[in-house]
Parts: structure tokens; sequence; C-alpha cells
């Protein structure tokens, strides 16, 4: 998340929008191992003509099976294969990896610096000159990639720019979202983020929530789940929920009623 909003502190200093640009089918673009194989079969309603299955040797369909030549949803290696493509491309384009954070690239062509972050499928890319960033999306034809513009959405978070101000980041909806899930829709907000009584030391109640439930029931996973979304909230765009966040996260692997 730092370098994201590097990237956005980098398009404000340049005055260049940080773009986004999105893979779809990402994963099927890659090719699988040539020393893996995968063999499925045959679809429902899918026929085999027959003069390919006399070619084959074989009578019927049922004893066709098709192999896998191209890297498919749902396979373990499917990610891998699909980052492994990515950054091939990339550094035929003339991009180097950061040494800091392996999801940065960048490039620079006659002093023109390029920034790019990538997180899976998606892009994020600013730079010197907006030229630069227009023909970046326009050298990467073979995968296929969409560019989406100035960002106005990227990992949940709502972004917006102005040319005065900057970037303004927020998560209202993804907030509103976890509050629904949680039961808490009707919540009402409060000024401060914890109160004061919780700053006193205490210890862990001999009273543990339950593994599981019905709806309404407050469980271990629930709790785990709910924390987990505040600390994803608290380190992009409410850091000053950290604190308060920190304090129900210390005993997510067994938390208690007091909690």
């Amino acid at each position: 998340m730092s370098s994201v909003k590097l990237i956005f502190v980098l398009g404000r200093k340049w005055r260049v929008p940080a773009k986004h640009g999105d893979v779809p089918n990402a994963y099927v673009k890659a090719d699988k191992e040539a020393e893996l194989g995968i063999f499925l079969r045959l679809p429902r309603g899918m026929v085999i003509p027959e003069d390919v299955r006399k070619r084959l040797g074989v009578a019927i369909d049922s004893e066709l099976v098709l192999e896998l030549l191209k890297d498919l949803y749902g396979l373990k290696q499917a990610g891998r294969l699909w980052n492994q493509l990515l950054h091939k491309t990339l550094i035929k384009l003339g991009f180097a990896q950061s040494l800091t954070d392996m999801c940065v690239y960048y490039s620079r062509r006659g002093g023109v610096l390029v920034v790019l972050g990538v997180y899976v499928d998606d892009l994020l890319v600013t730079g010197m000159e907006q030229q630069a960033v227009d023909a970046f999306f326009g050298e990467l034809t073979e995968l296929s990639i969409k560019d989406l513009g100035p960002a106005s959405k990227f990992l949940g978070m709502r972004v917006s720019y102005n040319e005065d101000e900057g970037y303004d980041l927020d998560q209202e909806l993804a907030i509103k979202e976890m509050l629904r899930e949680h039961g808490m829709a009707s919540a009402h907000s409060v000024r401060t983020p914890i109160g004061a009584e919780s700053n006193e030391i205490d210890e862990a109640s001999d009273e543990l929530l339950p593994t599981s439930g019905g709806d309404g029931v407050v469980t271990v996973r629930k709790i785990q789940s709910l924390v987990g979304s505040l600390i994803c909230m608290a380190r992009c765009t409410r850091p000053d929920i950290a604190y308060a966040v920190h304090k129900p996260s210390r005993r997510t692997h067994s938390p208690t009623m007091s909690d």
C-alpha cells in the first residue's frame, strides 16, 4: 500500500494523474509449464469429428482426453505463471524491477521516468510526461491491457484527483459494506475511535468466544474477519484508527468475551 501511495504522490508531483490499467482474463494468457502434463475429460456436448478420431486411433469420444496448453483459473500455479509472463514482458519493454518492492517497476527513456505498480492484474502507472504513460499502454498490446483512464477506484479505494489539491482517497463504500456484513449498518458514528477506559491494561477473560454459531452469534471467525478488515482500512486510508484496531488484534488467535 505504501508503494501505491507513492505512485499517487509522484503523479501529483509531476502533474500526470496515475492511470489504471486492467488485464482481462489475465491468468489464461500465460502458457502452462511444458513439463507438466494436465489432461481433461471432454466437456459434455463436445463432439470430435470422425476423421479426427480415426487419425488418433480411437472409436468413441469417451476414449479421448484434452491436454491443457494454456494456464487456467483454479490451477495452484496460475498466479505464478501470470506474474512470470508480466515480468518477462515488462523487462522486454525496458522496465526494471524495484529492489525494495517486487511489485514496482520503473523505466527511464530519454530522461523521462515512468513508474508502474502491479497488483495481480491491476496496474497503476504514472510518469514525468503524459505522453510516456500513454505510450506504455500502447506497447502492451500482446497482453490486451485495458486503459481505464485516470484511476478512480483502486484496491477498494475511491480515488479523486484535483489539479490544485492533489489526491483524495477514501473507503466509504468498503466501510459501509463491512458494517452491513457484520450487522452494524445502523450503528452511529463517534468522534473518537476508542474510549479512555479502553486504554487501561486488561487481562484476557476466561470465557472464550465460540468457534461456530448461527446468525447473530459472535464467533472467533467473525471477530478475525472484522479485525482483518479494520487493519486493512487502517493501513490504507484510516491511520487514525490504527491504535484502536491494535487493541483487539492482540488476541485474535483466541478472542474472549471481553474483547
